[in-house]
């Protein structure tokens, strides 16, 4: 390759970054002017018994007594807690893989596919929070019931690890048709960016349509799993219905718990949302060594059955 060459090429390297930059810049500037100090000062008074008064705050130190409390004294926030990380862990899954579906269907080539890429996407825009909240209320009646085809009492009775995410599944259909859209968006143009020759070539050396996705499009959507997971879960968690997030509000505006008992079940929350974090980092990471050692032992087992 040329030195020109390799100076053109390099130099739409760095105009791509900077591209990158430009449209993470309005993010990264609205998260130090809006959110950052809030996020500080609500750790800080975590760790304070706060006391205002008018014209002044006063602090005393408090250590970790209100995320003792939370655990020890607070018989409904670790219930609440557990439920909401579990609602995201069991969410998540489902909604990326919900997404991964629509997002391969709607790359088809077929009439009327920017139609349905629209219809996929409106719920994102027209619905906001407290409309999907009240939607997804008892008393609704645009909820899905599906207890009138007795569903729910079929899946109950088996109460199986299967049967349990079907159920999940079809009591969260509507919030996770909602919470998926972005998602599809993501997924899509991830998978317009695959070369259609590597299809092509996979096509004429025999390989199913099973084969090209496996071998070619999950290879290539693997950082953009990980990154549709970690989103997922950071909107499922703050989610305005989300049963802790309903607890630490109302402990914010109960009179009779300091701030600072709130600001400390925000943390905990939180923390529990990083490690759902983490865990989708370290499974998606390995699935390439995983996949790779799997290779391996195929091409072991094809090799002694050619010299038997």
């Amino acid at each position: 390759m040329s030195m020109s060459k390799r100076r053109f090429h390099m130099t739409n390297r760095r105009r791509d970054a900077l591209a990158g930059l430009l449209f993470f810049l309005p993010w990264l500037i609205g998260f130090f002017v809006i959110t950052a100090y809030p996020l500080i000062y609500s750790l800080i008074i975590s760790f304070n018994q706060v006391v205002i008064t008018p014209g002044k705050i006063s602090f005393t130190p408090v250590g970790w007594e209100y995320f003792r409390q939370a655990f020890a004294s607070d018989t409904e926030f670790p219930t609440k807690l557990m439920n909401s990380l579990s609602s995201v862990l069991l969410g998540t899954p489902l909604t990326v893989v919900f997404a991964l579906i629509i997002s391969l269907l709607l790359n088809q080539k077929f009439r009327g596919r920017a139609v349905y890429r629209m219809i996929f996407f409106l719920p994102v825009i027209i619905m906001s929070g407290p409309v999907m909240a009240e939607l997804l209320t008892e008393t609704s009646a645009m909820t899905i019931d599906i207890n009138i085809f007795n569903i729910m009492g079929l899946l109950q009775s088996t109460n199986t690890f299967w049967s349990n995410i079907l159920l999940t599944f079809l009591n969260s259909f509507v919030q996770i048709l909602w919470f998926s859209g972005v998602q599809t968006i993501i997924f899509l143009a991830a998978l317009q960016k695959v070369d259609s020759s590597m299809y092509e070539a996979a096509s004429i050396d025999g390989a199913s349509v099973w084969e090209s996705f496996w071998k070619i499009t999950l290879p290539h959507l693997k950082p953009i799993i990980l990154l549709n997971a970690v989103y997922t879960i950071v909107e499922m968690g703050t989610f305005s219905s989300d049963p802790t997030n309903e607890k630490i509000v109302s402990d914010m505006q109960d009179i009779g718990r300091p701030y600072s008992y709130a600001a400390a079940e925000s943390w905990i929350y939180a923390a529990g949302l990083l490690v759902l974090i983490v865990i989708a980092f370290l499974l998606l990471n390995n699935w390439k060594e995983v996949r790779r050692a799997r290779d391996e032992k195929r091409r072991q087992k094809l090799d002694r059955s050619r010299k038997a």
